[in-house]
């Protein structure tokens, strides 16, 4: 590789296993990549775009079902990762996931439903509408799975359809 185009690999690897390969490859498929893409940021610089791998590589683990108590523990793993590297967006989604698994294994139901009730009202506020999209999703995906229908039905009479604004995404098309 060269050294000036290193740079663009991690948003390339982002872009291509977020976005892409997932229409025609097994999701599994897309973790060890999205970890390289991390990887490679953190070693460039770009550090933005390799916690966009971590990010998404955190999505396809609670997509491919993984038992969420793995998941759980490598999500609190990353949380701190993503707060030395002060990237609060990236947070903000791994957390979304992360509320998602303990409310699903019953664990802090009540603070996970401040906490994402505090993201959607900061997303709102700024108008980050994939922030507000997924929240709004894995809030839905937690009704389904307790057949919380009237509720389901309710969220997404409210937030409309959240799909159209993540486009492409596995989480859009599931």
């Amino acid at each position: 590789e060269k050294a000036d185009t290193r740079s663009s690999v991690a948003h390339t690897v982002f872009t291509t296993q977020c976005y892409c390969y997932h229409w025609t490859s097994p999701l599994q498929d897309s973790l060890a990549p999205l970890l390289k893409g991390y990887q490679i940021g953190l070693e460039s610089g770009e550090t933005d775009r390799g916690c966009w791998c971590l990010n998404g590589r955190s999505y396809h683990l609670y997509f491919i079902g993984r038992p969420l108590d793995s998941i759980q523990k490598e999500f609190e793993a990353t949380i701190p990762v993503l707060t030395q590297l002060k990237q609060e967006i990236s947070m903000s989604f791994v957390m979304i996931v992360l509320t998602t698994v303990k409310k699903l294994r019953g664990i802090d139901v009540e603070a996970g439903d401040e906490m994402l009730d505090s993201t959607l009202a900061t997303a709102v506020s700024t108008g980050n509408v994939n922030l507000s999209a997924s929240v709004n999703l894995f809030k839905l995906e937690v009704f389904v799975f307790f057949q919380q229908w009237r509720e389901a039905l309710d969220l997404v009479q409210k937030a409309g359809n959240v799909r159209l604004t993540l486009v492409c995404l596995y989480s859009s098309v599931r």
